[in-house]
């Protein structure tokens, strides 16, 4: 079963069309990178998922359960805004794997992650640097 799954999501402001018909579907395990220019939807779709703002079409599920109309406090999901999201005392590797650890997951699984994390990214010679490190 899909631990999140999005169907047809549609987030609109009055006739300002913000996010046009988004399908995910994502199994345990997956890891979601979502990448793109400012202003773009990003967080307006990590908001709507969070059910911090409502969508004006489609369907969220959480875990096989539909979340759409359901409150934040009750979708049993965290966000972590990017301006508190790095630890300054960690490289970049660690900070893209520690929540990983936190879960348990064993290290050639964080790697793997990591790499292809990196990879999609461009951001492999980064990945010693600490975040004050980094323009």
């Amino acid at each position: 079963m899909p631990i999140l799954e999005i169907d047809h999501l549609q987030k609109a402001y009055g006739e300002t069309h913000i996010l046009h018909d988004i399908n995910i579907s994502m199994e345990p395990g997956d890891f979601l990178v979502l990448v793109g220019p400012s202003g773009c939807g990003k967080s307006t779709l990590l908001n709507c998922i969070a059910g911090l703002e409502p969508i004006t079409g489609g369907t969220i599920r959480i875990g096989g359960g539909d979340v759409t109309g359901v409150s934040p406090k009750d979708r049993d999901i965290a966000m972590v805004f990017q301006s508190y999201a790095l630890y300054p005392t960690m490289s970049v590797a660690r900070n893209i794997t520690f929540g990983m650890q936190v879960r348990g997951v064993d290290k050639a699984t964080q790697a793997a992650k990591l790499a292809e994390v990196a990879r999609q990214l461009q951001i492999e010679p980064l990945l010693a640097r600490k975040p004050g490190q980094l323009s």
